[in-house]
């Protein structure tokens, strides 16, 4: 298997084709399109990878059922195809889920009209398994009777209830492995990726991409990298990026606060649930039962004065107050919220929280910036490998019709993808072994790093805060270091 190694101070002796700046979802996509067609691919990013919108989502990829409502065909099948990519790429983490949705005979969520809006959805998708392992396959949909779905959904509010929408979606538990599987895959095509480099400056020469400029996070070194083209795929901060090296993109990202909770209590049912409070202009939650647990979203509000990408209190008792509203037999309160996972997302009016439909694409030396610069500014994780390839196939001129087969995993590490409650056995060390080498070969250079971003340990906040000491002796730090990065850990607690 091929490993992450960080040596960015040797990097620096390359002249790369492409220098992609950003290592969420996005930019690691873009790494393995572009790697894909022979080009010598170097990737940046200033954190770590994914840390930031890639791993704060609702762990959901998504397919089309959502678009039929607007009869947005071309989005539909753009996101069916998203999610057979998905499940045939990487069958060890993305797996079907069932999804069902209470029905009261309110407007258009009516058993007839859904069963139309079912039956609509399974043949427009038959394509959806092709090429799919069977037990990755997605079912068709069908309609429950009220008793079907009591049986179901055991704390499912009675009064009016007419029965049910049950339909078929996929979800990632470990959306963050995915990032990190990606990355071994570009890396074995040759590409090379660092993290904790941040890019500080655009080089030019003759109004052309020569390079960038970045500093080494870690060592505080200054570094220079030579390429020929440049592409700006930093999520919330691409728009910032296009005004300091050409000009302000207003398309590339208006931003909004967008955010998922995850409670600490069982999920009320197997089933990911569809459910809308009873109020005026209350809009459609979606309860994830992830490992097992309650997370909930998504929470959407305009962006705040500050640009955080975090909800104010006001926003999350709200949430609250709507989830108290739809699920009558479990207590829910700020008290009992294991973690908020919160990000930005790209909407289409400024203080606004109507999503960005499509990606966007800039070419900056089109439009009289900088030639060979570009900046693409996405949507969502299920489409990221596809918005990737279409930048790609816009970016070379290029159209790449084959499909290289990711390599397979020789075994799956029982840390990677750990069940909810998973604590080390007391007698068995191996973990430990287990940790090490992830260390060693996954350019882990934090705490935080290996427990949230290369292993499932930090899913688990009581998990996290016994075991965050006795990890940390596996690195080689001084012990002030190691107290400082305990620290840190029991910060994001």
């Amino acid at each position: 298997m091929t490993q992450l190694l960080r040596n960015p101070k040797q990097a620096q002796q390359e002249h790369y084709d492409i220098i992609i700046v950003g290592g969420g979802i996005y930019g690691v996509m873009l790494l393995l399109e572009a790697s894909m067609r022979d080009q010598k691919v170097l990737l940046l990013e200033k954190q770590d990878f994914g840390g930031e919108t890639s791993y704060n989502s609702l762990r959901i990829i998504h397919g089309g059922l959502r678009y039929l409502q607007t009869m947005d065909i071309a989005r539909f099948y753009e996101s069916v195809a998203a999610r057979r990519w998905f499940l045939q790429t990487f069958p060890e983490f993305v797996k079907p889920m069932s999804c069902l949705m209470p029905l009261y005979n309110k407007g258009a969520k009516r058993p007839p009209i859904l069963k139309v809006a079912l039956t609509l959805n399974d043949a427009l998708s038959a394509f959806r398994n092709n090429g799919v392992a069977t037990d990755r396959r997605i079912p068709n949909g069908k309609i429950l009777g009220a008793d079907e779905t009591a049986e179901h959904f055991p704390g499912v509010i009675t009064k009016n209830l007419s029965g049910s929408a049950l339909w078929h979606d996929a979800h990632a538990p470990d959306t963050q492995r995915i990032i990190i599987e990606t990355l071994h895959w570009a890396i074995g095509l040759g590409a090379r990726a660092f993290n904790y480099v941040a890019v500080s400056d655009l080089i030019t020469s003759k109004h052309s991409v020569a390079g960038v400029q970045a500093i080494d996070e870690e060592t505080g070194e200054k570094l220079e990298f030579q390429c020929k083209k440049v592409i700006n795929v930093t999520g919330p901060s691409c728009r910032k990026i296009s005004r300091q090296w050409d000009r302000d993109i207003p398309e590339l990202f208006k931003s909004s606060v967008a955010w998922n909770v995850l409670f600490d209590c069982p999920a009320p049912s197997r089933h990911a649930l569809a459910l809308t409070p009873d109020r005026k202009n209350a809009h459609t939650y979606f309860l994830h039962p992830w490992k097992g647990r309650l997370l909930a979203g998504t929470g959407h509000a305009p962006a705040n004065a500050q640009n955080a990408a975090c909800p104010d209190k006001t926003s999350i008792d709200q949430f609250i107050d709507d989830l108290g509203m739809v699920l009558t037999d479990v207590e829910l309160s700020r008290e009992n919220i294991e973690r908020i996972y919160a990000g930005n997302l790209s909407v289409t009016e400024e203080g606004g929280t109507e999503l960005t439909k499509r990606a966007v694409i800039h070419d900056h030396g089109g439009n009289g910036g900088p030639r060979n610069l570009y900046s693409v500014s996405g949507i969502k994780f299920t489409t990221s490998h596809k918005e990737a390839k279409r930048a790609i196939d816009s970016i070379l001129g290029t159209s790449n019709t084959g499909s290289l087969k990711r390599p397979e995993l020789s075994s799956l590490p029982d840390l990677v993808c750990m069940g909810y409650d998973w604590m080390p056995d007391e007698n068995d060390s191996s973990w430990k072994d287990e940790l090490t080498r992830i260390i060693e070969s996954e350019s882990v250079l934090h705490l935080d790093d290996l427990i949230y971003r290369r292993t499932s340990i930090g899913d688990n906040r009581m998990r996290t805060q016994k075991l965050a000491a006795e990890i940390s002796g596996l690195f080689a730090w001084n012990e002030s270091r190691r107290l400082s990065e305990i620290a840190s850990i029991e910060r994001l607690i």
